[in-house]
């Protein structure tokens, strides 16, 4: 990668880091990216200005393209006014109502210094990654022709959940998840991780074949939200019965998503009195049973099918959302304990009455409210959030649909 540095007439620099030659080139990946110092400096979670920026710089060295970063600290308030606003964040206000509150405006930033890079860098037309509808426009009034918009995924937080939830509702940003409109109580997240319960079934409610062994039932549409899910959440949960039979992987990998994953979750295995060997990495495996594992695994002690007591070790262990996807057994366990904030099934069947009849066969414990359908690819997905009538349960984090 390059990187040059512009004046513009007042002293202001900004930088755009170049991957591959875009000069003179048409449709090429830009992100355009104002500075956040609370973020990527002091590693704040208010906000997912970071996230944005190192998937930029992780896209451009894959793809070739630019990343124009902008001196424009607190969407172009100043890091004076941003750090008073915050004040007045921890008293309730949002970030619109707080820039409000000081006299200033929702959104003060100019995109002239950008346009003006790009026709210094002779390229005539962008593929521009955003969220923001209004940095859209803001560029096509400077003339920047703008071919098509890339995502930026979401990597969202109890800390950052009602920033981006004010984004969508109040500045128009393209957010599309599922989930973004509920809340993480604290008390939560402080007793145990927020439990996404998600699996693939038949129109009969069957997961698996008769030897165990897991039936291949997604779709490609499928897929790619189940690795999206698994980008999103702080680790995987499988069975013992499922990692030994299957070998599942529990990565998000980019022949799903068609793009670099943003993260790894880490692994939890529920082995009982199993030994659940396994290939260590970078990221950190959980062992919950009574058998230590010989690999050097974390275990976490139990000897009995109660839940409360590992899912608050993993808690204590850094542990803050689990998408937990099999099997079957394990599944039932959690929604029979009320350990189930989120719920996702993705059936192969194009009737919604065939899915739910195959969702109560396989989860009879599953409550009695009603779930909601959607043709989904090949198939059905099914979705209940903060399933009540249980001890325990709790409202989501935040998650995507999927199956």
């Amino acid at each position: 990668m390059r990187v040059k540095v512009f004046r513009n007439e007042t002293g202001a620099e900004s930088i755009a880091v170049i991957s591959g030659s875009p000069e003179g080139q048409d449709g090429i990946a830009v992100r355009v990216h104002s500075a956040c110092l609370t973020a990527e400096v002091l590693g704040s979670l208010k906000c997912d200005c970071k996230s944005q920026l190192d998937y930029a710089l992780q896209y451009i060295a894959d793809h070739g393209g630019v990343v124009i970063y902008l001196p424009q600290e607190g969407r172009g308030i100043g890091l004076v006014n941003k750090i008073r606003a915050y004040a007045l964040q921890e008293t309730g206000l949002d970030t619109v109502e707080a820039n409000r509150h000081l006299g200033l405006p929702d959104d003060a930033r100019s995109y002239t210094d950008a346009a003006r890079i790009l026709a210094r860098l002779q390229i005539s037309g962008i593929r521009l990654l955003t969220n923001n509808p209004l940095k859209i426009s803001g560029l096509e009034e400077l003339g920047v022709t703008i071919s098509e918009r890339v995502p930026l995924p979401l990597m969202v937080t109890e800390h950052s959940l009602e920033y981006l939830k004010t984004k969508r509702a109040r500045m128009g940003h393209m957010l599309e998840m599922a989930g973004l409109d509920m809340g993480v109580p604290e008390e939560t997240v402080a007793r145990r991780p927020m439990v996404h319960v998600n699996l693939a079934m038949d129109a009969e409610g069957n997961t698996a074949q008769q030897n165990g062994q897991v039936l291949n039932l997604s779709c490609e549409k499928d897929w790619c939200r189940v690795h999206e899910l698994r980008e999103y959440y702080s680790a995987v949960v499988v069975g013992a019965r499922t990692w030994l039979l299957d070998a599942p992987r529990l990565t998000a990998r980019a022949e799903r998503l068609g793009r670099p994953p943003r993260r790894q979750p880490e692994r939890v295995i529920f082995a009982g009195r199993q030994e659940c060997l396994f290939e260590a990495d970078q990221r950190r495996t959980f062992i919950v049973g009574s058998q230590r594992s010989s690999n050097h695994g974390i275990h976490i002690e139990s000897h009995d099918h109660d839940l409360a007591m590992p899912l608050r070790a993993l808690r204590k262990c850094g542990l803050k959302s689990l998408l937990v996807e099999g099997g079957l057994t394990l599944l039932s366990s959690f929604v029979r304990d009320g350990c189930i904030d989120r719920l996702t099934v993705y059936v192969r069947s194009s009737s919604p009455a065939t899915a739910e009849r195959a969702v109560r066969k396989a989860l009879p414990a599953l409550p009695g409210q009603s779930l909601q359908f959607e043709p989904f690819g090949e198939g059905i997905l099914v979705t209940g959030d903060y399933l009540p009538g249980h001890p325990g349960h709790a409202q989501p984090e935040v998650s995507i649909a999927s199956a």
